[in-house]
């Protein structure tokens, strides 16, 4: 069963229960995001979202491109939104960043 709460949904399964991010209100808060920031320069049209291991990573899909993000501020307000909807850590998916 799940119970819609504000950002989350509320998931009880046999008695087994968790919490999951209403992905289609965060990748709708992410594109307004990245729509009026560029991040290091690059304007985000399009992206996915990918669950890991213990959270969600951002792919850039348009422009895709890999190994060009150092960090800046741009991590705080995603790592922000991201807590908004119950998930740590927030971030690109790591071949986007310098090795």
């Amino acid at each position: 069963m799940k119970i819609p709460l504000k950002n989350k949904i509320l998931n009880i399964n046999f008695l087994v229960v968790w919490k999951e991010p209403k992905l289609k209100k965060l990748k709708k808060e992410l594109s307004d995001y990245f729509s009026k920031n560029d991040i290091e320069g690059i304007k985000i049209n399009d992206f996915e979202l990918r669950e890991d291991v213990i959270n969600y990573k951002i792919i850039p899909q348009e422009p895709y491109f890999e190994g060009s993000l150092s960090g800046g501020d741009y991590n705080n307000k995603i790592e922000e939104i991201g807590k908004k909807y119950g998930l740590k850590n927030l971030d690109f998916i790591h071949y986007c960043y310098h090795e």
